[in-house]
């Protein structure tokens, strides 16, 4: 099998959803059904191929949970169901046994216990053997927290970049919507919120006739650039449409750039592989994403494979680039030329930066940064927030630290 595992949580805590997705990281994905009934549970389980079940009980009464538990296996009697709870006395026991449930698990319990369950219930054929990870697609994301074109003209060069090597899919959920397909030219009437709604028709021919196509073999998928704020799709359908298109791509390279303090951007971030921050040598640019990194870290999002880009970098003028990376806590990946009429250029042509500028130190930087992520090189460990941090922290309102 050369995909990841795929989990069903039915939780009714954010605690639990983040305990169990943080303990299963490394053995799958984590989706959260979006509504706890046998008839959406199964139906998610059959189009995401679920390995596994997770049922957290209400401690107060869990007679829905129960009855929930027992058309998940009336209908699927071979996909294990684990009950999740924060204690077990005799009776809850021989309930979940009566049910059916193949195991039970305290909440909270070590993620070494979480997994050794998982394994034990996971057939040996349908598990994921470790060399075979990189069959399946991953997701790189440029976030920021300051709206603009800066987002976009990294993002797509990035991807122009890797699609070179493996098939590529642009996905460009950044503020403002549509920048990415307005600098490369092209034009789609088919959008993230059509993909939403279309999960079940997914395949090849709708990505070929649907999707954004650029003339590199770029495939690019964008927020539609009118309002979408009528749009209704849950957790579980963003989940569901990331793991499809990793099925059909190699790399995917995803703009959040000025998305900031929301729950789809924490949704989205829970679902990627790499991030890259990028920020400008200024201090209202890294006071501002300060804030951002601030606010991931309090959500338990994890850093672990994220590293910082410096914009419109002038390596003469304060603060160095591995001061403000320090800063964050995190290692610096690359910086950024300002290369203002290159840019300036692709924004109003149509045309890459690769093929206007190729000589250009920002795609020259871009492409080895590009290089790094596909070795894995997003940052390994974070480090210690350095004297620039301190600084930026002085300028935040107190109010805003609480």
């Amino acid at each position: 099998m050369s995909e990841r595992n795929c989990f069903i949580a039915i939780t009714h805590s954010h605690e639990c959803l983040q305990w169990l997705g943080q303990s299963l990281r490394d053995e799958g994905d984590l989706i959260p059904a979006d509504s706890p009934t046998t008839e959406r549970v199964v139906q998610l389980a059959d189009a995401i191929g679920a390995s596994i079940i997770f049922v957290q009980l209400n401690p107060a009464d869990y007679r829905q949970e129960a009855l929930l538990i027992e058309g998940i296996i009336a209908a699927k009697p071979f996909l294990p169901v684990i009950v999740v709870a924060d204690s077990f006395d005799q009776n809850l026991l021989l309930t979940v046994i009566r049910l059916g449930a193949r195991d039970f698990i305290k909440s909270g319990s070590r993620a070494s216990e979480v997994v050794a369950e998982v394994k034990r219930l996971i057939p040996r054929e349908g598990s994921l053997p470790a060399s075979h990870n990189d069959q399946n697609g991953k997701i790189t994301s440029v976030i920021s927290a300051r709206p603009g074109s800066d987002s976009p003209m990294l993002a797509l060069h990035l991807a122009l970049a890797i699609q070179e090597t493996e098939p590529t899919l642009l996905l460009d959920l950044g503020v403002p919507h549509g920048d990415a397909m307005l600098y490369l030219g092209l034009t789609s009437s088919y959008s993230f919120i059509d993909a939403i709604r279309s999960l079940r028709r997914i395949d090849s021919t709708l990505i070929q006739t649907g999707f954004g196509r650029h003339k590199s073999g770029l495939t690019v998928l964008s927020m539609p650039e009118d309002s979408w704020t009528g749009a209704q799709f849950t957790a579980a359908d963003v989940c569901v449409l990331l793991r499809s298109l990793r099925r059909h791509f190699s790399r995917i390279v995803l703009n959040l750039g000025g998305m900031v303090d929301s729950d789809f951007l924490l949704l989205l971030l829970a679902n990627v592989d790499q991030i890259v921050l990028l920020v400008e040598q200024s201090v209202p640019s890294c006071r501002q994403n300060m804030q951002l990194v601030k606010h991931l870290r309090e959500e338990k999002v994890s850093l672990v494979n994220t590293g910082v880009v410096v914009d419109r970098y002038l390596s003469k003028m304060p603060p160095g680039a591995e001061s403000i990376a320090q800063s964050f806590g995190l290692p610096l990946l690359s910086t950024l030329s300002s290369s203002g009429m290159a840019r300036l250029a692709t924004m109003n042509s149509g045309e890459s930066m690769f093929e206007l500028s190729a000589n250009d130190p920002y795609s020259i930087n871009v492409r080895k940064l590009a290089e790094k992520l596909l070795d894995g090189q997003a940052g390994p460990v974070e480090k210690a927030p350095g004297m620039l941090h301190k600084l930026i922290s002085a300028l935040i309102p107190a109010h805003d630290k609480s």
